[in-house]
């Protein structure tokens, strides 16, 4: 159903949950609108997204921001939050958080969040008390070189293994980008940027496969540098719009034994209308 509030109020995410909104780009077409988009956005932010080269990039950077600040103002924090107050930093790494107001009768929840998008979708995660990186890519990406090539340089020699004992090319080039999407989620997450945790640096291993994509058998398998790549994370895997693969990666923390991850999927055009997805689609074609 669509929202008839543009920005009515909407509960936090629980322990468990973690809430996935996206935008396409290409529906969001009245100029007016973008204008209302570009009042909410501090001057910094302004600069930088005018400072794109090319239409198309201007408003891929300029939905980003949007939707960052009008998810973020959606939730019941405090009190009413407008989309323009919200002041963002970032941290050593480079991973932006919301700096928060705080009181002595107020202390705001450990809310996270990250944004993730191709030129032609937009995504941003939000949790609460759990670390998050989302990543999304088009499943129709191609590659300009030969995909166990660029594998080796990036992939662990157990995922090159994985790729290489794949006979079907359309199949392998899947699940290199659904690969991809995983590793880049848990990068995301840990914070510390690429350099931090480079791709060949750790394994993504697969278990027994689950039918529900919410509950995956996913785990990390650190190579190097066992105390900063942490093993303590939960994934999901999804499609989006079905034509992008979604990846998410969540700190486990808190969790009561054994709890999956439930996904609440949301598309949205910022500040118009919003449509809860209602059921996840598993990446599996």
């Amino acid at each position: 159903m669509f929202c008839t509030s543009a920005l009515s109020p909407l509960q936090l995410p629980s322990r468990m949950e973690t809430h996935l909104w996206y935008v396409l780009p290409n529906e969001v077409k009245s100029q007016s609108l973008l204008s209302q988009y570009v009042d909410l956005l501090s001057p910094l932010e302004k600069d930088h997204v005018f400072s794109m080269r090319g239409e198309e990039l201007q408003k891929s950077a300029l939905l980003a921001r949007a939707l960052v600040r009008t998810t973020i103002a959606r939730y019941q924090i405090h009190s009413r939050v407008s989309p323009r107050s919200l002041v963002f930093r970032k941290n050593a790494h480079g991973k932006p958080e919301v700096i928060w107001e705080q009181s002595d009768d107020w202390h705001p929840p450990p809310l996270h969040f990250n944004l993730s998008h191709t030129s032609s979708l937009i995504a941003c995660g939000v949790t609460v008390g759990s670390p998050i990186g989302i990543d999304v890519e088009e499943k129709q990406r191609t590659m300009k070189s030969n995909i166990l090539s660029f594998a080796k340089r990036y992939f662990s020699c157990e995922e090159v293994e994985v790729l290489s004992a794949i006979s079907d090319p359309e199949v392998q080039r899947h699940e290199f980008i659904k690969l991809w999407t995983l590793k880049e989620a848990y990068v995301k997450a840990l914070g510390t940027g690429f350099s931090g945790a480079p791709f060949n640096t750790f394994t993504i291993r697969f278990g027994v496969a689950n039918p529900n994509p919410e509950d995956s058998a996913i785990v990390i398998v650190p190579l190097e540098k066992p105390t900063n790549l942490t093993t303590n994370w939960q994934f999901a895997q999804v499609q989006l719009a079905g034509s992008h693969y979604a990846a998410i990666c969540r700190q486990n923390d808190g969790l009561p034994g054994g709890a999956s991850m439930k996904v609440i999927v949301r598309k949205t055009i910022p500040l118009v209308e919003e449509h809860c997805v209602p059921s996840i689609v598993p990446v599996d074609d």
